[in-house]
């Protein structure tokens, strides 16, 4: 990182030497560097998006330069960055603009130069794009539908009837706009709550203490205030404290840095909004670097949003895990882990081993220490009842995950539909094997939702079909090692005239790869699994497996936390959340 005092001495020395740079720096020199752009380096929001980009570069060995303003509002020192690194002829920039539409000449000149331009964060206006004939890559958030979600929260909150504030950023500014007119329609929409003024403070903390204090004063007492960025919102409650009116007002903010974190963590600060800069730092240097390839890029690359309320600091989530093992279930513990942390929650979780047992006295034991929910993932569909109705009980809300349980009242199931799954493979194999043929199914632990509902879907899909034929069928209770042993036994006894195996999950389909690897069989049957594990898909690139069906295992754990979430702070959830399926092939 430059600091401002340097770059403007070399901008000065570029403008004064310009042929002795040449000669000094070749003009391909710089033309495989991406320079990343931002605002305010102070900001611990643009640390997390700087953390993403050089987490991305070092990955992908990119060489990345970072630059950035001192505030938010210094356009021509951002204007003079950009100008800089056209003259240095770097390979791409990717920028997050202190105004949306000023700099837009000079990104002009860097594309008419051959400079690839990424828009990160702060979206550029559209109209002056277009009467530049510009159309930049945008990746960045709604910021309306950011600021919408906590327009909802709010009103909930209030009951639909108070008075309101809003602390906006820097007028003109895409994403101050967007957050403004997100929350002014959310908050207002079917009446009762007016908003008193609106006042923009530059996302300064200072500025925010200013105005904050005046129109306190203006207006006397109002019962809650939306702040554009956090930083903006710790200005604001630093005004409340000076007129002890903290405790009455509900306050939020925007970006979900730690200061406004702490004050959400004490109860002062009721919400923020999660846009996850490091994401957009990441994807930034992606889109980037895919363009310097020359290869083609979307238009918009979305991020994603959370609203991080102050209900869900301090609780207490209880993850019943079936196999930690497993790496399917390793990346759904992963997801909740990282989304329970988020959200200030602390995750205690269980291994069971696929014992049922086992699960049954984890459940009973976080029962005994009163969590406040309670996630769990069956070992069995039938054996997890017991605990499901000692959690409930007990008042604990209980939601399950990729496996259902049989019978208990459970608030909302996590989960891929297994049927389609099971369908997704079928169909697989009936374009693969348009003449038909013999096909070995691997069967997971039975009693378990996933081994049924997979099964079924796939062997009512080949039933219809009279020229495919299912002609064994081997219970591997979802295991590599005994999937393997099974396999070789098969092959010991010369049992091997299928064309196809499909197996329940990943782990199976390995343990049959590791068995026909180890007796060198050349001409192998198609191989299909279930669960896209890392190892699975690399056998896939590879061509070692035929296909897989991916159910995104670290989603189904982050929508396990989220619904628990949304149910701590009252709000209705559904009974079933689904998690899509895809079908991930080998390239012959």
């Amino acid at each position: 990182m430059l600091s401002r005092l340097f770059i403007l001495a070399l901008i000065g020395f570029t403008a004064c030497t310009t042929s002795f740079m040449s000669f000094a720096q070749p003009v391909d020199a710089n033309r495989d560097k991406i320079a990343l752009v931002m605002k305010a380096l102070s900001n611990p929001f643009f640390s997390k998006m700087e953390a993403g980009a050089k987490e991305y570069a070092s990955e992908h060995g990119i060489a990345l330069e970072v630059f950035g303003t001192e505030l938010e509002t210094d356009v021509e020192y951002q204007i003079s960055i950009i100008n800089n690194l056209i003259t240095r002829n770097y390979g791409a920039i990717v920028i997050a603009p202190v105004d949306s539409h000023k700099l837009i000449p000079s990104f002009k000149k860097a594309i008419d130069q051959g400079i690839t331009v990424i828009n990160i964060d702060n979206p550029l206006d559209q109209k002056t794009l277009a009467d530049q004939g510009l159309n930049i890559p945008f990746v960045g958030s709604d910021n309306a539908k950011g600021a919408a979600l906590v327009g909802h929260y709010l009103r909930r909150q209030m009951q639909g009837k108070g008075r309101v504030i809003i602390i906006e950023g820097i007028r003109g500014v895409e994403n101050a706009d967007q957050r403004k007119a997100g929350f002014t329609k959310a908050i207002t929409t079917g009446g009762g709550i007016e908003i008193v003024d609106s006042v923009s403070a530059n996302w300064h903390t200072e500025d925010a203490f200013t105005h904050m204090t005046e129109l306190l004063k203006k207006h006397g007492a109002v019962d809650a205030i939306f702040c554009a960025n956090d930083q903006m919102a710790l200005g604001v409650l630093q005004a409340l404290d000076s007129q002890t009116q903290t405790a009455l007002v509900l306050v939020t903010g925007y970006d979900n840095i730690e200061a406004a974190r702490n004050e959400l963590r004490n109860g002062r600060m009721h919400a923020t909004v999660e846009q996850h800069p490091e994401l957009m730092g990441r994807y930034g240097i992606a889109l980037a670097h895919e363009a310097m390839q020359g290869r083609p890029i979307p238009t918009y690359q979305e991020t994603p949003l959370d609203l991080i309320t102050h209900d869900s600091f301090g609780k207490r989530i209880a993850l019943a895990m079936s196999e930690m093992a497993n790496p399917f279930f390793t990346a759904l513990f992963k997801g909740a882990q990282t989304h329970a942390e988020l959200h200030g929650m602390e995750l205690l979780h269980s291994d069971a081993k696929n014992d049922d047992t086992q699960q049954l006295v984890a459940i009973q034991n976080f029962v005994g220490q009163k969590v406040d929910f309670l996630i769990v993932n069956p070992t069995n569909s039938q054996a997890v009842q017991p605990g499901i109705e000692m959690a409930h009980s007990a008042r604990i809300p209980v939601i399950t995950v990729d496996r259902k349980e049989d019978g208990g009242q459970v608030l909302s199931h996590i989960a891929s539909d297994n049927i389609t799954g099971g369908q997704l493979a079928a169909e697989y194999l009936i374009r693969q094997l348009p003449g038909g043929g013999a096909i070995v199914e691997f069967e997971g632990i039975p009693g378990t939702s996933a081994s049924y509902e997979r099964g079924k879907g796939f062997n009512d899909r080949i039933a219809q079909h009279n020229d495919l034929k299912i002609v064994k069928r081997e219970v591997a209770y979802f295991s590599r090692d005994e999937a393997r042993i099974i396999m070789q036994r098969l092959l010991a006894a010369n049992q091997t005239t299928f064309d196809a195996i499909f197996a329940h999950n990943d782990n199976m389909i390995l343990g049959v790869l590791d068995a026909l690897q180890a007796a060198h069989v050349v001409q192998r049957p198609l191989l299909i699994g279930f669960d896209a594990i890392p190892e699975a898909r690399q056998a896939i690139t590879e061509n070692k497996l035929s296909a897989t069906i991916a159910q995104k295992p670290q989603l189904m754990g982050i929508l396990a936390i989220d619904t628990a979430v949304k149910a701590l702070r009252g709000e209705k959830v559904a009974t079933f959340i689904p998690v899509e399926l895809e079908l991930i092939k080998s390239s012959q």
